[in-house]
């Protein structure tokens, strides 16, 4: 029965004219965006170019690939131990009002760490990038991986779109059409029945998001060259390991489907609590750009689901998220929202009549 049910919320679901205005919207983009980075990449090479190398300027297009001796890291330790000290204190003089910000002393309790995981294994003489939240930066020049994890980011708003119109107007849609009396005198009961548009909702979400970043990455890779950096990438500033850049697109890829599928769950539960579908689509817009930007200026930031869905600023060094947060605190308070949402959701059709 389940299956059955699973199908045809799948069809019931699938809006062709929605899917290929987002693919249209989706392919503009990407050539676009691949003709301005190629444009780009041309003119640095030009200028580079044209100046003798004598003057020590060809290293522009690596600008951070970074070759650490044992001297340099040390150095570099002193520094940053003593912008952490100031940052500590900094924290210590605001008190509450540290939250409202950028926690600086994770960011440099992270190039901390990073620094002695590269004295600690000796990686002297030999490029290195790093990766961080934004992606893996490997010079001035836009390579394969910075392409994908620069246009994917942008295009993730357009997923989360989709995933809202698709989430937010599963029950909202039956109850306009007046369908949903039929509906809830299905032998299945109505629990099976959320469930149902629940799961085909995330699936028409994890689709539309592996398809852009299918597209994404073919554009990518067949306009611009494969980094292949050796990077240094860490979790929740720590777990430190070194591999080629190109792992930074599978991190992305998980961070920013957990953010897609979270919306999705908000869509859903807004569009079932309100039976309106408008409200299931902007519900997560207004949660991204306007809830969250006010609870974070409260100094509550890490304790809101539009952060704790943010996963991408534990993965990588350089990473400033809000003041306090961490992974471990990020992932509780994801877990209570979703789940909270999801019960709303489902009490909501259970306890409600059909009218």
């Amino acid at each position: 029965m389940f299956a059955r049910l699973y199908w045809g919320e799948l069809r019931k679901q699938t809006s062709k004219s929605v899917m290929i205005t987002l693919l249209i919207i989706t392919a503009v983009l990407l050539l676009l965006t691949a003709v301005l980075f190629d444009s780009v990449n041309d003119l640095i090479d030009s200028v580079a170019d044209d100046i003798p190398p004598e003057e020590g300027i060809e290293p522009i297009r690596d600008s951070y690939l970074t070759v650490y001796t044992p001297q340099s890291v040390e150095q570099q330790l002193t520094i940053y131990r003593a912008l952490l000290d100031g940052a500590e204190r900094e924290k210590e003089e605001l008190g509450f009002d540290y939250y409202r910000n950028p926690d600086a002393v994770y960011h440099y309790k992270g190039q901390i760490a990073m620094l002695e995981y590269i004295r600690d294994n000796e990686l002297y003489g030999v490029e290195l990038a790093y990766a961080s939240g934004l992606g893996v930066s490997t010079g001035a020049r836009f390579t394969a991986e910075t392409f994908v994890t620069t246009v994917g980011t942008i295009l993730l708003l357009i997923v989360i779109i989709y995933a809202a119109i698709v989430a937010g107007g599963t029950f909202a849609d039956e109850f306009k059409r007046g369908t949903v009396k039929m509906l809830f005198i299905r032998p299945s009961g109505r629990g099976t029945i959320v469930t149902a548009k629940l799961v085909s909702a995330l699936t028409h979400s994890i689709a539309a998001y592996t398809v852009m970043f299918a597209l994404t990455a073919a554009v990518g890779y067949a306009v611009f060259p494969a980094s292949g950096a050796q990077t240094i990438y860490s979790f929740n500033n720590s777990a430190f390991t070194v591999s080629s850049s190109s792992n930074i697109l599978g991190i992305m890829f998980a961070t920013n489907l957990i953010e897609v599928l979270t919306y999705a769950v908000i869509a859903f539960a807004a569009g079932a609590l309100t039976r309106n579908k408008v409200f299931g689509i902007v519900a997560p817009i207004i949660l991204i750009e306007v809830v969250g930007m006010i609870i974070s200026m409260f100094g509550l930031g890490r304790f809101f689901i539009t952060d704790a869905a943010d996963w991408s600023q534990f993965v990588g060094v350089s990473n400033l998220p809000y003041g306090g947060a961490n992974f471990f605190i990020s992932l509780p308070v994801w877990i209570v929202w979703t789940a909270a949402l999801t019960v709303s959701a489902y009490l909501a059709v259970i306890n409600r009549d059909a009218a």
